[in-house]
């Protein structure tokens, strides 16, 4: 929904009575609805030097998924913001103005991106190690939430002027927790942190595109896996969010407990503790299989277009941006792959000046298409590929039975 021009179609008949009876007249509460129609700018990288913190904000565009103080605009506007887009649906901002049958079909779908943690309090949260390396190679750290940071074109230099520009210095001290760890375990377990949080246990497996587990209840989606909470935060960070996380973080979900200063050492020294057999390893790569039947496109179009990829990899209803995947953006230059229509996946990639086609094969003779799908898998650990950008970008892998239709479509020759 957010890079997309919405065609006339999708307007309801109630809002096309109210436009012409008003001789035009336009809500002003809606506005930035009735914007999505309109034009917009190309989102492309644009600046080729980097110099200062705000020109990485900037470039890397995160205002196009958070809310950032410091710049302007502080969050993009709606055609440009997957994240108020979503909102504004969720909301019913959205039913006057589009039939009600597309409405009704946005939200049944609309389980990411919802809400984005606030950056606010960054430098109070985590430390600027762990911030700059995980940006180069985001990995999730709340599994439930679905989203994750998109892999952005970024290496060290662009992480640090992100880092200055949200103020993270901290790090951490040779100090080491002084508590009774096997009281804070009884602490955990009697404040029932595991009701919302996993500490290296989370089933990344199963949790794929569409998975009910995101639809769960908003505390539990938003829990970050305390395996990590080391390697984030600081002892000191640590400290104060234990004692007073509203402080920190207002619209947090976490409950603020009536833990004592020895509670808090006792918690913190539990969580420090190093969890075996829970480093990130790389996966398996799964071995797509073909169908025995034939597959057709309209089939491959309810995976790949109708709700997921248009909305990266799009050029057919509107000049300016068309997705990050299409016309550039998150620090990337456009590629033109339209994945919106049969035409625009077998046009392919554009590389080197010409587009690819379709299959656009790697080396091992995958499908290039077949092998992103496959390569996000293994990137919800960190493990990333410099030869394949894993997708979909920053959401949940889609199904091995999905590649597995999509590939099968493929090796019979994109059938109509």
């Amino acid at each position: 929904m957010a890079t997309r021009s919405l065609p006339l179609a999708y307007l309801s008949g109630a809002a096309l009575l109210a436009v012409i009876a008003g001789g035009g007249f336009v809500l002003v509460r809606d506005a930035d609805v009735l914007a999505l129609r309109l034009p917009t700018r190309v989102l492309a990288p644009t600046k080729h030097s980097l110099e200062s913190p705000r020109d990485a904000v900037e470039h890397f565009q995160c205002n196009r998924c958070h809310v950032v103080p410091g710049i302007e605009p502080t969050s993009a506007r709606m055609s440009e913001n997957c994240v108020t887009c979503h909102q504004a649906i969720t909301a019913g901002r959205l039913d006057l103005w589009y039939k009600a049958a597309y409405v009704q079909r946005w939200k049944e779908h609309l389980t990411h991106l919802v809400r984005t943690p606030d950056l606010g309090s960054l430098g109070q949260r985590v430390k600027r190690s762990w911030l700059t390396t995980w940006l180069q190679a985001p990995h999730v750290v709340r599994p439930l939430y679905g989203a994750t940071m998109p892999k952005m074109k970024i290496g060290p230099r662009e992480a640090e002027l992100i880092a200055d520009f949200f103020e993270v210095t901290e790090e951490d001290s040779p100090e080491l927790p002084r508590g009774d760890a096997a009281a804070g375990r009884a602490l955990y377990e009697k404040s029932q942190c595991s009701s919302c949080h996993y500490r290296g246990d989370a089933p990344l497996e199963s949790l794929r595109y569409g998975a009910p587990e995101f639809r769960g209840p908003s505390a539990r989606r938003r829990a970050p896996d305390l395996r990590f909470v080391r390697s984030r935060m600081s002892l000191a960070q640590l400290r104060s969010w234990l004692g007073e996380p509203h402080r920190i973080l207002p619209d947090t979900e976490m409950p603020t407990f009536p833990f004592t200063s020895k509670d808090i050492e006792d918690l913190a020294t539990f969580l420090s503790e190093p969890l075996p057999g829970v480093a990130a390893e790389p996966r398996p790569a799964y071995r797509p299989r073909r169908l025995e039947r034939e597959v057709h496109y309209q089939e491959v179009a309810q995976k790949l277009s109708r709700h997921l990829c248009f909305h990266c990899h799009s050029d057919r209803n509107r000049e300016g941006d068309q997705g990050p995947g299409n016309s550039g953006g998150f620090g990337y230059d456009g590629v033109s792959l339209d994945l919106a229509t049969r035409e625009g996946i077998l046009r392919g990639i554009k590389r080197d000046g010409r587009f690819r086609g379709l299959p656009d094969r790697l080396e091992n003779g995958t499908p290039r298409l077949v092998a992103s799908l496959l390569a996000r898998h293994a990137e919800l650990s960190g493990n990333y590929d410099p030869a394949v950008m894993g997708m979909p970008l920053g959401l949940p892998p889609i199904p091995n039975e999905e590649i597995d239709l999509i590939y099968t479509w493929i090796e019979q020759g994109a059938p109509e």
